[in-house]
């Protein structure tokens, strides 16, 4: 080893001439820890000591060495997103870790992501499909180095570097309010799905929300009906790693669904799962339309809860099957001669017919339950009075369905 006077972490190989660079990174409390750099000139390896010395001040830390992309993301997803993602959610990233991330960049090392390389899974991911894909695997991708950055095991997160790919834009069908009028006039004598499709039209909830709507979510005095509560199927995995044998997680003698941490959540029914959500702030009140309160009085007095107090259930009082109220959403709108939309347009057709009725942004943000609609405490009792006027105006709109 030749070591030149006054360069102190700086020095040259004897056995191969390669320059290397020590630099003291912060003990762990039990083990010495430097980071190494190796570079074939001394002028290349002083640059990039200087730039990890500045990368150490500003991070507090540096990695010794570095996984690929792929052994991180997978770690992430594992240690550092499951405990904060709703099951399905978590799903839904690992789709678009396993489908277009990894095999993309998976085989780059996490310290030597560039631009370059989000640009080739964005290529990747858009092959033949919505652009969209690309943009959801792109944020899961930030977030992922985001957390990495945090953690000290990269300078900076790449991802930030690079333009998101545009959200596709797509129309969005919705019923007008002669179409809805008729929809509520064919399932009229129907009284479950005249309930369900009146909710869904007349309150906007999602599916999950309106299929986990319990008893004692339902005030008809105060003509309130608090959104606290989503029926969602999960996804079974394997608790024995594997060593069943079976293909399917469902099968495992020991399967098991991963519930975060902080997340109140209560099996009901087979891969049917009651969610609440993760903190108080997801739960919204809706003011009960006169006319929704009309059709939920008939119903609820001759239809006992079933499960865990669900009012919308199956005969036998078991949860309704997503795929199964998908199904009857769609036979309705043939028995009715509609257009076949898809069921989420329900909640399209209270938008749309709020804004018609006049109702602002933030009025149908709160009515809808939309994450980006931020009330005041001060502010709700005030929103409170206008949802509930708009909500009457929204049922005296639907309301020719009661007229012989």
């Amino acid at each position: 080893m030749i070591r030149e006077k006054g360069t102190g972490a700086v020095f040259q190989r004897a056995q191969d001439g390669m320059w290397v660079a020590r630099l003291e990174l912060p003990s762990d409390g039990t083990t010495r820890r430097r980071k190494t750099i190796v570079r074939k000139s001394k002028a290349d390896v002083v640059a990039a000591l200087r730039e990890a010395k500045r990368d150490l001040e500003r991070a507090g830390d540096l990695a010794t060495s570095s996984p690929t992309l792929e052994q991180w993301m997978n770690q992430w997803l594992e240690r550092i997103a499951a405990p904060r993602l709703k099951p399905n959610t978590l799903v839904a990233y690992r789709g678009s870790v396993t489908r277009y991330i990894v095999p993309s960049i998976g085989n780059v090392r996490l310290d030597k992501l560039t631009p370059q390389h989000v640009r080739k899974m964005h290529d990747y991911a858009r092959q033949g499909r919505s652009s969209t894909t690309a943009l959801q695997a792109h944020r899961v991708l930030a977030k992922a180095l985001a957390d990495a950055e945090r953690e000290g095991r990269v300078t900076r997160n790449v991802a930030g570097l690079v333009d998101a790919p545009a959200k596709a834009h797509a129309v969005r069908d919705a019923l007008d309010a002669d179409q809805a009028r008729t929809l509520l006039v064919s399932t009229a004598n129907d009284p479950l799905h005249a309930a369900m499709w009146s909710v869904a039209l007349l309150a906007g909830l999602r599916q999950g929300e309106r299929l986990g709507l319990t008893r004692d979510a339902i005030d008809l005095d105060a003509g309130m009906l608090t959104v606290s509560w989503q029926l969602q199927r999960l996804r079974w995995q394997h608790g024995c790693g594997g060593a069943c044998g079976k293909k399917r997680a469902g099968n495992c003698p020991e399967r098991t669904v991963p519930i975060p941490d902080g997340q109140e959540a209560h099996q009901i029914h087979g891969g049917l799962w009651h969610l609440r959500p993760k903190t108080r702030a997801g739960w919204r009140q809706v003011p009960i339309a006169p006319l929704l309160h009309e059709v939920l009085t008939r119903y609820l007095d001759d239809h006992k809860p079933g499960d865990r107090g669900l009012i919308f259930t199956r005969p036998d009082g078991h949860p309704i099957d997503p795929s199964d109220d998908t199904a009857a959403w769609d036979q309705a709108l043939r028995d009715a001669g509609l257009p076949d939309v898809v069921l989420h347009s329900a909640r399209h057709t209270t938008a749309t017919l709020l804004h018609a009725l006049g109702a602002d942004e933030q009025t149908r943000m709160q009515i809808l339950g939309h994450s980006s609609a931020t009330v005041t405490a001060g502010y709700t009792h005030l929103a409170n009075s206008i949802t509930a006027d708009y909500m009457g105006r929204l049922g005296d709109l639907l309301r020719p369905q009661l007229e012989p």
